[in-house]
Order: C-alpha cells, then structure tokens, then sequence
C-alpha cells in the first residue's frame, strides 16, 4: 500500500458535519504537507485548508473488521469530534473540531480522518516538562487540574488524561493549557467526581507528571482539583501503588465503555418515560 505522505494523489474525504450541514467533499495533499507524526497505522500532517484554516489532520488506517465495526457502531474520530465540540459549548480551551470523515481512500486505503485547527505557539506538556529545567520548576499547574476538575463537574471522562495530550501556550506563571487527543472520552448525563472514572483520569494524568515533578507537588494538584485532605491521602495511596499498562488501559476502556452505554440507555428511558 502507498505511503500517504509520498503518494501525490489527493485524498478526497466528505466532511461530516460539514459546515452547510450538507454533505461537502474535501480534497487534501498529505504529500505536499507537514507531516507531524507517522506511523504503520497512523499519519497526522499540517495542512492549509481552501478556506484558509491551518489545520492538523490526523488518518487512521483500519483492516476491514475494525472498519466493519466502525461503520456498525461508531467511528472512533466521530467521538472525539463530538467530545471536542462539547467542550467548546462549555468554554474549555481545546483544539477546535472542524470535521471527521471516513471511506476507502483508493490507494491510501480504508481509514477515518479528523481534522483540527492548528494550534500556533504551543507544545506538549511532557515534551515542555522534559526539555526544559527550569519550566519543570516553575510552571504553574493548578489550572490543568482545576479543568479536570470542571470536566468531571460536567460529566466528562476523558480517557486518555496525559501530559502528552495537553498543550502548553504562554508563561510558566500564566500558562493556556489546550486538550487535545479525546477518542476514548466519555459523556454522562451527570457529574462524575468521585468515581472509578474521574479517579483513573487523575491517576494517568498524576502519574505522567511524576516522572518529572517532585512527589510534593501533587497535594497543591489536588487542591486545585478540588479534593479534601482525606480524599488527598486516599488519592496518594493509590497512586504510590499504580502502574500504567495497556492490559490496564484495555479493561478500564472496556468497563468504562460498557457503564457509558448503560448510562445512555438508562437516560434514554427516563426520557421516554417522561413524554409519555
């Protein structure tokens, strides 16, 4: 199969939801762009749009059984579009959604496609946190934890709570911190804090951060999260203990996919319930 990044042929994708509300195909050129990232089943490139939006497209190729169960249930770049989207409504920083689509893109193959907008004068928080001494000292991160917390509020998980897919922008002292990376995010119909959830997310997002930061950082994390003292000590234990692994992440995925679905119909019900 053709590299994308080296195959000239345009890539001709139907945005969905296009901004007519109609269906309108797009034509793009990952081999006359910036590529950002590449991977056996992953290219995300940089990319200027017909209308001018600098944007970040990321292509995801799929076999044909994962590309089955895309079409018969949901397509992974469908859920994060509409997890971007929400926390726009609510006014969280985040990378603006502008469309998703997915096809047999000929000699680029079947795959899903989401595309961003470009995020000017930023980086990732491990790849800042790594790189730079002095910003591990001085950068301020009670605001990255005051959103999760908001998030939780509103029923949020995220589901892949890393430093990785946090972007930095600004001053240490005053730092925009910009979400990004959400396709195992999950809705529900009412806050989370306090559950299974809302603890994985913590403990995926604090335990990235302590390969860098001192361990006597974390209660000033909590606070701004919103925990007491007893939560602290309890959150502090768990963490001591966690180990992050991909058998972990696929059970917590699996589980936190089956309450999300179990959520949706209970909510579903109520509503029918309540018309009749």
């Amino acid at each position: 199969m053709p590299d994308p990044s080296t195959n000239p042929e345009p890539l001709r994708v139907v945005r969905r939801p296009s901004a007519s509300g109609q269906d309108e195909t797009v034509e793009l050129h990952p081999a006359a762009s910036v590529v950002l990232k590449e991977e056996p089943g992953t290219i995300i490139w940089r990319e200027r749009l017909a209308d001018g939006t600098e944007a970040v497209i990321k292509l995801y190729r799929r076999g044909l059984p994962e590309w089955w169960l895309g079409r018969l249930g949901s397509f992974r770049v469908a859920n994060e579009f509409e997890a971007l989207q929400k926390l726009e409504s609510l006014g969280e920083r985040c990378t603006r959604p502008l469309f998703w689509g997915y096809g047999n893109f000929g000699s680029h193959g079947r795959g899903e496609l989401l595309a961003t907008e470009w995020q000017s004068d930023c980086r990732p928080l491990d790849e800042l946190l790594a790189a730079e001494p002095d910003v591990r000292r001085t950068l301020d991160l009670t605001p990255l934890w005051a959103t999760i917390g908001r998030l939780h509020d509103a029923g949020f998980d995220h589901g892949t709570c890393l430093a990785r897919n946090i972007l930095v922008r600004g001053s240490a002292d005053a730092p925009q911190f910009i979400l990004l990376d959400m396709p195992r995010c999950h809705v529900f119909p009412r806050g989370i804090r306090g559950t299974r959830m809302a603890r994985y997310d913590l403990l995926f997002m604090a335990n990235t951060l302590r390969r860098y930061l001192p361990a006597d950082a974390v209660p000033r994390w909590l606070t701004a999260y919103g925990m007491s003292a007893d939560q602290q000590s309890r959150f502090a234990a768990d963490l001591r203990g966690f180990r992050n692994s991909g058998t972990l992440r696929r059970a917590i995925g699996a589980e936190f996919n089956l309450r999300a679905w179990l959520a949706s119909r209970a909510r579903n019900a109520a509503h029918v319930t309540g018309r009749q």
